[in-house]
């Protein structure tokens, strides 16, 4: 029993070291298969690390030199250098109307008329009164002079000498008051004829013939415009004033724009007066410009938008301004030399929407980028794949003008 038992358990025992060897196996292969891992891995990126990095490719331009003109853009309003209104001098029936509504005017035109009946009798009695006076006058004369011959022969006294006379001085300044009366009615008369007192264009009617006018109403009768030509008035800052007064002294007021953003243009105009005062509590003043209005283009009231040109930057070195970035120590631009992309502090002064003048930092015939400078670092490879011009404002601006 004990023998055969024996022989069981030795029977058991004897097969498990023969199942353990699989396991060992399956590891070995893990662990070869893992070592050639680790090794494709370690040369596939000694390969890639190997590999320089392409060019990256940017967009340039190269820095150029000009005459850059200052300019700001200002809203400004149109005026009219001469806005007449039309009111009647005296008060009356308004009997006509020599005008249509939208005419152009010339100045000395008969523009109403006023009844006049009352002031042609207002005339008449002044004339009247003068003549009775004048009569007067003569009649005391001569009897001053029969007075003062009777003086001489001892037949009359001084007393009576002397009020002839005072009669005489007072009858003259009787008369010289009639004088004023007849001119007064002849003016009052002559107000009852309207007339334009410049050339201009007509406003609508504001009464109609039939109506009662007087010197008070406050619409008048019409409105009288010149427009050609025809001025706008803009208000600037204070720290802008010296420098345009400067300005417009060398160039003998020019350098002022209207920019007409319907058709693209630019109409030309000169500046001509500078208000004698800063505005309270602005902090600017008020200018004004004058320019040509031949076709009535510009109608008084109307908003513009202007381009002033404050200073000139003579011979400056311009880049795009999509050249220069802000970086935390301030501007700077990417300059490609060699193929290599360098990273250059510049010192900028006047910019527009296009353009930016650079003061210090690079040289005309450098080359900016302008596009592609995310993908860019300091001492990068940089490929050239498009060189666009510099453009010159002065030259786009005058092109634009409006002929």
């Amino acid at each position: 029993m004990n023998g055969e038992s024996s022989g069981k358990i030795d029977a058991d025992i004897a097969p498990k070291p023969k199942r353990l060897r699989w396991p060992l196996f399956f590891g070995a292969m893990v662990a070869a298969a893992a070592a050639g891992g680790v090794a494709y891995n370690a040369s596939s990126q000694a390969q890639t690390a190997a590999a320089p990095p392409p060019p990256t490719p940017v967009k340039i331009a190269r820095a150029a030199v000009f005459d850059i003109p200052h300019v700001v853009e200002v809203v400004g309003t149109v005026d009219s250098l001469k806005d007449t209104l039309i009111r009647t001098q005296v008060e009356g029936v308004l009997t006509a109307v020599s005008f249509n509504e939208g005419d152009l005017v010339q100045a000395g035109d008969l523009l109403a008329t006023i009844d006049d009946r009352p002031y042609r009798a207002a005339l008449a009695a002044a004339q009247a009164h003068l003549a009775r006076d004048r009569a007067m006058l003569a009649v005391a004369e001569r009897e001053l002079t029969r007075a003062q011959t009777l003086l001489k022969q001892n037949v009359t006294s001084i007393q009576t000498v002397d009020q002839q006379s005072a009669e005489v001085e007072q009858l003259r300044a009787t008369i010289a008051l009639d004088e004023a009366n007849v001119e007064s009615a002849a003016v009052d008369l002559s107000f009852t004829k309207i007339y334009s007192p410049t050339t201009g264009r007509a406003g609508l009617r504001e009464v109609d013939p039939g109506n009662l006018v007087r010197p008070a109403d406050a619409s008048g009768i019409a409105s009288i415009v010149q427009m050609d030509p025809v001025s706008v008035v803009f208000s600037v800052p204070q720290q802008m004033l010296a420098e345009l007064k400067i300005h417009a002294r060398s160039s003998n007021g020019s350098g002022v724009a209207i920019l007409d953003r319907g058709s693209g243009q630019r109409i030309e105009g000169k500046l001509a007066a500078f208000d004698n005062r800063i505005g309270d509590g602005t902090g600017t003043a008020r200018v004004r410009a004058v320019f040509d209005n031949k076709d009535e283009r510009l109608a008084p009231g109307a908003f513009v938008s202007l381009e002033l040109q404050t200073s000139v930057s003579a011979e400056a070195v311009v880049v795009p301004k999509v050249a220069v970035r802000l970086g935390i120590d301030g501007s700077f631009v990417f300059r490609v030399r060699d193929g290599i992309a360098e990273r250059v502090p510049v010192k900028t002064g006047y910019g527009d929407d296009d353009i930016v003048v650079v003061n210090e930092g690079i040289q005309v015939g450098d080359a900016v980028v302008t596009d592609g400078y995310s993908r860019l670092r300091p001492s990068a490879k940089a490929e050239i794949v498009e060189e666009a011009p510099v453009k010159n404002p002065a030259i786009v601006r005058v092109a634009g003008v409006a002929g």
